[in-house]
Protein backbone atom coordinates (compact mmCIF):
# COMPACT_ATOMS: atom_id res chain seq x y z
CA UNK A 1 0.00 0.00 0.00
CA UNK A 2 2.91 2.34 0.79
CA UNK A 3 4.20 2.35 -3.07
CA UNK A 4 1.10 4.46 -4.03
CA UNK A 5 2.39 6.97 -1.88
CA UNK A 6 4.95 8.42 -3.93
CA UNK A 7 2.40 8.77 -7.19
CA UNK A 8 -0.31 10.57 -5.10
CA UNK A 9 2.16 13.00 -3.96
CA UNK A 10 3.33 13.52 -7.24
CA UNK A 11 -0.20 14.25 -8.33
CA UNK A 12 -0.99 16.34 -5.44
CA UNK A 13 2.61 18.75 -6.28
CA UNK A 14 1.28 18.78 -9.62
CA UNK A 15 -1.93 20.00 -9.17
CA UNK A 16 -0.97 22.52 -6.84
CA UNK A 17 1.44 23.96 -9.11
CA UNK A 18 -0.32 24.03 -11.55
CA UNK A 19 -0.77 27.75 -12.56
CA UNK A 20 3.09 28.46 -11.75
CA UNK A 21 4.00 25.80 -14.38
CA UNK A 22 1.81 27.23 -17.07
CA UNK A 23 3.04 30.57 -16.63
CA UNK A 24 6.97 29.50 -16.57
CA UNK A 25 5.98 27.18 -20.24
CA UNK A 26 3.57 29.50 -21.77
CA UNK A 27 1.07 27.42 -22.27
CA UNK A 28 -2.21 29.86 -22.17
CA UNK A 29 -4.01 28.13 -19.43
CA UNK A 30 -4.52 25.11 -21.65
CA UNK A 31 -1.85 23.04 -19.90
CA UNK A 32 -3.16 24.25 -16.37
CA UNK A 33 -6.25 22.54 -17.32
CA UNK A 34 -4.43 19.15 -18.20
CA UNK A 35 -1.79 19.30 -15.69
CA UNK A 36 -4.83 19.12 -12.94
CA UNK A 37 -6.61 16.33 -14.87
CA UNK A 38 -3.60 14.61 -14.57
CA UNK A 39 -2.42 14.92 -11.09
CA UNK A 40 -6.68 14.26 -10.50
CA UNK A 41 -6.74 11.01 -12.70
CA UNK A 42 -3.47 10.00 -10.99
CA UNK A 43 -4.76 10.58 -7.27
CA UNK A 44 -7.98 8.55 -8.15
CA UNK A 45 -6.35 5.54 -10.14
CA UNK A 46 -3.81 5.17 -6.84
CA UNK A 47 -6.67 5.25 -4.66
CA UNK A 48 -8.34 2.76 -6.01
CA UNK A 49 -5.52 0.76 -6.26
CA UNK A 50 -4.54 0.75 -3.01
CA UNK A 51 -8.23 0.35 -1.53
CA UNK A 52 -8.30 -2.79 -3.72
CA UNK A 53 -4.79 -4.00 -2.00
CA UNK A 54 -5.95 -3.74 1.12
CA UNK A 55 -9.13 -5.53 0.34
CA UNK A 56 -7.91 -8.20 -1.25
Amino acid sequence: MWMYLIPIIIGVVLALFSENIDKVLKGNKQLKKVIRVFGCGVIIVCMIAAVASVLS
